[in-house]
């Protein structure tokens, strides 16, 4: 794919490194398909691989990558370079739609979200994985959030416990 700078035709370079973070409490790994060897990205860590790696591994369906529709949302491996995921087809070439990636943000808009019931369907709605649910736990706690209720909402619904 080529990028547009001031209406000129830029080539995407395949060789450079994009940071790939993962959102999991866990060690996700994968063999490479690009290169010879695996991959190994620590919980709650990062790594830099080549735009070709993670184009090929998008292509070939890796889960961690592509989410649980195909379409990288809700997936364990965030690839944190915009030009890359606009390539995989994870962003719109406008840049209107975004891939639906866990964060700090989407945490903070649920529970500013009024009525209990209404919460616990947008819970239901935004958390589906469970690195998402190892997340959202991790996240309470980083952000200090203080809502009895639907912290204990959200623990029954992950099966982690905030501690």
């Amino acid at each position: 794919m080529a990028e547009t700078k001031n209406n000129e035709q830029v080539e995407l370079n395949l060789e450079q490194k994009v940071t790939v973070k993962n959102i999991a409490g866990w060690t996700v790994g994968f063999a490479r398909i690009d290169s010879i060897g695996d991959v190994t990205i620590t919980a709650d860590g990062s790594t830099k691989l080549t735009r070709n790696e993670i184009i090929a591994q998008v292509q070939n369906g890796n889960r961690l990558f592509t989410g649980v529709n195909g379409d990288g949302g809700h997936a364990t491996l965030f690839i944190d370079d915009a030009l890359t995921r606009r390539e995989v087809g994870f962003d719109s070439e406008d840049g209107k739609e975004k891939q639906s990636v866990f964060n700090d943000d989407v945490v903070k808009q649920m529970f500013a979200v009024k009525g209990q019931p209404t919460f616990e369907k947008v819970l239901r709605e935004t958390i589906k994985t469970r690195a998402e649910k190892y997340a959202i736990i991790q996240a309470i706690k980083r952000l200090k959030i203080n809502d009895y209720s639907r912290i204990r909402l959200v623990e029954d619904y992950t099966g982690f416990k905030v501690q």
